[in-house]
């Protein structure tokens, strides 16, 4: 009987070593988050499970890395520009913490040697929120090399269409064009042709409430934003390539959104920001008070702005027009209170309920 039962288990546990072995040896050939080799234009991306991947395994010199504001950057563009090799990570809602994770895989990287980091004061004014980076993607520990082997993400969501890709290419056979752009490590999460631009869009999105300034109390903002901006400065690794920040040019409705109270904090705040990254040398850019803020045709909702700007953006990179100092930051702070409080006059009826 004895014998029998170790038979039966030892059989189960061979079936088991087998699967297990067929699995890993897939994912591992496949590679679907490229944490062992970096293949373009073959599979299916998902910038938050592919982004570890890339970063440490991607062949780039600068890193661009962001929110949603980064994401329609135009990596052609920038390579002509910038003369730089870039690695374009950008993701919706991104955390300071998040972006801090990234950064230390990045620094452990060594790839670049310049690092272009949006500034955005939303992401010093929440609660700590849990990383929804996957960590297993971000190490290259035993255990997680087991977890991406055998993860369900992998497996059950990307594997299959991969798949199925490599397949279509072998057979000679054209893929669906709507994988065309999400395939492409240059386009990845660029939403620019999804959307419709135009005042009229802005303002009927902004009406329904589709799209608003997120609440955010005001009790002790200031040093809850400030003392995260502490954190976040003193965790760069500034001898590891030159860091430029930038403020993405949000639409003045954004501003105008908010109410006074927290348009004073959020102005402080920025300030403070400001002071920090020039106390540490780092390069700032800010575009908050361009001319085109004020038209809403450049903007799908009080934020999010066409690629056109994004290439604009990566022209003033290499323009001191923007670029701030500790003799003129006040007076860009100025300006932003300035063209805030011509938008609220000149679209009152906006705001009159």
């Amino acid at each position: 009987m004895k014998n029998k039962y170790a038979k039966w288990l030892f059989g189960v546990l061979a079936i088991v070593l087998v699967l297990v072995t067929i699995l890993s040896t897939v994912v591992y050939i496949v590679d679907p988050f490229f944490q062992f080799r970096v293949k373009d234009d073959k599979y299916l991306i998902n910038v938050r499970f592919a982004c570890g991947g890339l970063i440490k395994n991607y062949d780039y010199d600068a890193l661009i890395l962001g929110s949603s504001m980064t994401q329609n950057f135009d990596m052609d563009v920038f390579r002509e520009v910038q003369g730089v090799n870039p690695l374009h990570i950008g993701i919706g809602g991104l955390e300071y913490e998040e972006e801090l994770e990234l950064l230390e895989l990045a620094y452990d990287a060594g790839r670049a040697d310049k690092y272009f980091l949006s500034a955005e004061l939303y992401m010093f004014t929440g609660d700590a929120k849990k990383s929804r980076l996957p960590q297993y993607l971000l190490k290259d520990d035993l255990l997680s090399r087991c977890r991406y082997f055998l993860n369900y993400e992998a497996w059950f969501r990307f594997i299959p269409i991969d798949l199925g890709l490599m397949t279509l290419e072998k057979l000679g056979i054209s893929r669906p064009a709507a994988f065309d752009s999400r395939t492409s490590i240059d386009d990845i999460e660029n939403w620019e042709t999804d959307f419709e631009y135009g005042e009229e869009v802005v303002i009927s999105n902004f009406l329904s409430g589709a799209y608003g300034v997120s609440e955010v109390g005001t009790d002790n903002l200031y040093e809850k934003t400030t003392k995260k901006m502490d954190t976040y400065f003193d965790s760069l690794q500034l001898d590891k390539g030159e860091h430029v920040l930038f403020f993405p040019p949000y639409s003045m409705l954004y501003w105008a959104s908010c109410s006074d109270e927290l348009f004073d904090i959020m102005l402080d705040s920025k300030r403070y920001y400001i002071e920090k990254a020039l106390e540490k040398g780092i390069k700032v850019y800010d575009f908050q008070t361009a001319e085109f803020t004020s038209d809403l045709n450049n903007y799908k909702d009080l934020t999010h702005y066409s690629g056109e700007i994004n290439d604009w953006m990566t022209e003033q990179f290499l323009s001191d027009d923007y670029l701030l100092t500790n003799e003129n930051a006040d007076d860009f702070l100025s300006a932003l209170r300035v063209k805030r409080n011509d938008f609220l006059k000149e679209k009152a009826e906006l705001f009159s309920n």
